[in-house]
């Protein structure tokens, strides 16, 4: 039994262990070769005083638990706080591959865009008004100004950021 239980303790060390690192290894990856010429998303804040080297993410990646209900679910996604951005751009060059419309918001409200890169998807989400100059397929490049949130300030209007590295969803902490 004692052989069992420290075969399966190693198996588990060692499954752990390179995980992370391969985790790790695609951080680094990701850091050296994509997101190294990334700028901030961040164009224009919600007031004068608050400044974009300012603001930090305040819903982080990973568990989380609903504040009115108490169930637990995993969060795949971070988001800045509901009193920063009004503007927002592109942190990557690449091509837009989603522009999602809502159906229960009223007038031009979209819930998301995607970015793309060859390796890298990168999506914003939120309630806001899409560049009216952007379409799907359109080739840009970082900077690109992409939408405006809507109310923003006091209304709890938050711009979420999802990323996807080959189809898997990843930790967009380091970078935002």
């Amino acid at each position: 039994m004692k052989k069992i239980f420290a075969i399966t303790a190693l198996s588990l060390i060692f499954i752990s262990c390179t995980t992370n690192k391969t985790e790790r290894d695609i951080n680094t990856y990701i850091s050296k070769n994509i997101m190294a010429d990334a700028q901030s998303v961040i164009m224009e804040t919600t007031r004068e005083d608050i400044t974009p080297d300012k603001i930090k993410i305040t819903d982080m990646f990973g568990d989380a638990q609903n504040p009115f209900t108490g169930e637990k679910y995993f969060r795949d996604y971070v988001s800045y706080p509901y009193y920063s951005i009004r503007k927002f751009c592109s942190a990557l060059d690449g091509v837009i591959t989603k522009i999602d419309y809502p159906t229960n918001y009223y007038g031009d409200a979209n819930l998301s865009i995607i970015v793309k890169t060859e390796e890298l998807e990168i999506e914003y989400i939120g309630l806001m008004k899409i560049n009216p100059d952007l379409a799907l397929g359109d080739k840009i490049n970082k900077g690109t100004y992409l939408a405006t949130m809507l109310g923003g300030g006091d209304s709890g209007m938050v711009l979420s950021i999802r990323m996807r590295y080959n189809g898997e969803v990843i930790n967009p902490a380091p970078w935002f």
